[in-house]
């Protein structure tokens, strides 16, 4: 049984009464039903298929292709990790490898005081970022959001609905 199914029953209970009502519900149902309804919830529970995560690739691809701004080091840690291995072009996997785990160590060892930088330059970058992808986004005519799969998907089914129209126009227009 569903919360709302619940309060629609009862329109009197507060949501609070309606929690505890439902927890004694479930804990009324029997063992070998729970049981059922767990693998019921498993059985639901689909993750992407391979085909649906490359089309969400093909997505983020095209919309990088049409200026999508690239994400900048968001974190405290990206921005300290990204500063000390800058200007290793060249240098052996190895040899970038052992520098990474000593510059992670170096993290660790950092005090509070000296991450502050650091965590003030991941914030500017955040903002910056965020204000580069509402640029981005006004200027392809989609709605807004921080999060790149939607915009990329916005950006994406945009083009498709207007190389559809344009097919169409072709379609309709009188040739001579």
């Amino acid at each position: 049984m569903h919360f709302h199914e619940v309060k629609a029953g009862n329109p009197d209970l507060k949501a609070p009464d309606v929690l505890k009502k439902l927890s004694q519900m479930y804990k009324a149902i029997p063992a070998a039903e729970l049981e059922k309804l767990n693998l019921e919830i498993v059985a639901d529970h689909n993750p992407k298929s391979e085909s649906e995560k490359l089309e969400q690739r093909k997505k983020i691809l095209f919309a990088r292709k049409h200026g999508l701004p690239k994400s900048p080091p968001i974190t405290a840690y990206q921005v300290y990790i990204m500063e000390q291995l800058s200007g290793n072009k060249g240098t052996p996997i190895n040899a970038m490898a052992l520098k990474f785990v000593e510059t992670s160590k170096a993290w660790n060892l950092l005090s509070q005081q000296s991450k502050e930088k650091y965590i003030v330059q991941a914030m500017e970058n955040k903002l910056t970022f965020l204000r580069a992808l509402k640029q981005w986004a006004e200027e392809k005519e989609i709605q807004f959001s921080k999060r790149i799969s939607v915009l990329s998907n916005r950006l994406f089914a945009k083009h498709q609905r207007i190389e559809a129209k344009r097919l169409k126009e072709s379609k309709a227009a009188p040739r001579t």
